[in-house]
């Protein structure tokens, strides 16, 4: 049952940001506890000398013990690219990350959903200013393009480039919440990470295979719940009628 409670709380949390630019559902990931091996033993047997010994050990079985989340995988597979016409947003055609710096350092995010703020700072949704290949932020007046390597232009010059990194084992970056990632590992500078402007990577959740993942994990917890709740009821009637006199 507490199995099927974290798949609830991924799938939910998927179903959540359904409509979060970038963002990559997860999968909870089972395995079952090691099997407990029974024996039959401790019985008493005739032999053919008309004695009592005990008997060989009889081997019964082994026995399920529960199960437990093993992992939470993410799903790094691209969501589809939604033209936007917006200068601010940029998507990512290939795997990779952009950087950007938080109050803790360096992060991590697919979502380009960018903006400039009061100061002409490149930043995220919440404020994050993004980074460039120097690791510098980013300001910006006026129109200006992003090439597919990164490359910001400015009338017709070279500003800046944006910091596009990936990681050898993307299942080990840590989430952090505002759709950020952080990382132990030394990332890799792509050259070409293929960035679109104008467009936004949307989510990788299907709703509608996610809500059928929901409904199968609620039934898989009702049912399990039913056989905790009928061995509650024999156990009741074992200590309401067993050694009762009638």
């Amino acid at each position: 049952m507490m199995l099927q409670m974290a798949r609830q709380d991924v799938v939910a949390n998927n179903l959540a940001n359904v409509n979060t630019s970038g963002y990559k559902k997860q999968v909870a990931v089972a395995q079952a506890f090691p099997n407990m091996l029974m024996s039959r033993l401790g019985e008493i047997e005739k032999n053919s000398q008309g004695e009592y010994e005990p008997a060989p050990v009889k081997l019964i079985g082994g026995l399920g013990t529960g199960a437990v989340v093993e992992k939470i995988y993410t799903d790094n597979t691209m969501g589809n690219i939604r033209k936007t016409d917006n200068a601010t947003d940029l998507a990512l055609n290939n795997d990779g990350y952009f950087a950007v710096l938080t109050p803790q350092g360096e992060r991590y995010t697919r979502d380009g959903q960018f903006k400039i703020n009061n100061e002409g700072t490149l930043t995220t949704n919440q404020g994050y200013p993004v980074l460039d290949i120097d690791n510098q932020t980013i300001t910006l007046e006026g129109e200006f393009m992003v090439g597919e390597n990164g490359n910001i232009s400015l009338n017709g010059e070279n500003i800046a480039q944006l910091k596009v990194v990936n990681f050898e084992n993307p299942q080990y970056l840590q989430r952090e919440g505002d759709n950020l990632v952080a990382a132990e590992e030394e990332e890799i500078i792509l050259e070409n990470p293929g960035i679109l402007q104008g467009y936004i990577e949307e989510s990788n959740v299907n709703a509608v295979r996610e809500m059928v993942e929901l409904i199968n994990v609620v039934r898989a917890y009702e049912s399990m719940q039913k056989i905790v709740q009928a061995e509650d009821e024999i156990t009741q009637v074992a200590i309401d009628q067993v050694g009762s006199v009638s």
